[in-house]
């Protein structure tokens, strides 16, 4: 399920769609983030582009929730400290994600976790806040402005591509047919950086987002999954 290429200090990682982690498949995410982990810790790579080769990113899925049970295996792989969203946002690489079509879910959370974002025309961006308890809400505040990510994670409002650019979420959008081939110049560009550069530069943003409490406000993913499941039970469903 999961390709990964190795090739001019760029470590590509394509899969048919990040769908599964919004579904949360422990065993496709924990083979996500290992395959993260472990180009994280090659001395041949610099950058690592996430790219899904389906018509979505990650593509709307019916109403899914967290496991009832909040598992060990649920925090280990998607929530904890060591989980798929923490080596993303704290990777020592440079991590690029690569969006065409939907992206929803998860998906959304992964692109709050990466460092630089390009999307085609055709994309839209909905909020990770309703169905992903590991969306961190500090990210999305870092990176979109308060105001905008307030209301984001309030209305659950989807984005098109060129609005998710105007507030920061994406930082480059192109036509559909060039996505491919300027994600991969975006990579090349910053393979022109000493391995050396990009470890240290990764160092100082890993920094600000502790100091911001990033990683605390992870932490929290088991007491809001705990809080939504407690509503859908009592409530018939979030509201």
């Amino acid at each position: 399920m999961i390709d990964v290429k190795v090739a001019g200090w760029v470590g590509t990682v394509q899969v048919p769609d990040f769908a599964g982690l919004t579904r949360y498949d422990a065993d496709f995410a924990g083979e996500l983030r290992d395959t993260v982990v472990a180009l994280a810790d090659d001395s041949e790579v610099k950058v690592i582009v996430l790219r899904a080769d389906g018509e979505d990113f990650a593509p709307d899925l019916a109403e899914v929730s967290p496991p009832a049970d909040r598992s060990a295996t649920w925090r280990r792989v998607f929530a904890g400290a060591k989980g798929l969203y923490q080596s993303v946002a704290f990777c020592k690489k440079v991590v690029v994600t690569e969006v065409d079509g939907a992206c929803r879910g998860a998906g959304s959370a992964l692109v709050l976790c990466s460092d630089l974002t390009v999307a085609a025309e055709t994309s839209s961006f909905g909020s990770p806040f309703l169905t992903t308890p590991e969306a961190n809400f500090v990210l999305a505040a870092l990176t979109m402005r308060l105001n905008r990510a307030k209301a984001w994670a309030i209305t659950g409002d989807v984005l098109d591509a060129a609005r998710a650019e105007e507030v920061g979420l994406v930082n480059q959008v192109v036509p559909r047919a060039s996505l491919r081939a300027e994600v991969d110049a975006l990579a090349d560009r910053v393979t022109a950086m000493p391995l050396d550069g990009v470890t240290m530069s990764k160092m100082l943003l890993q920094a600000v987002l502790d100091a911001h409490g990033v990683g605390r406000d992870f932490d929290l993913a088991t007491h809001y999954a705990a809080r939504r499941r407690q509503a859908e039970e009592t409530e018939g469903g979030p509201r």
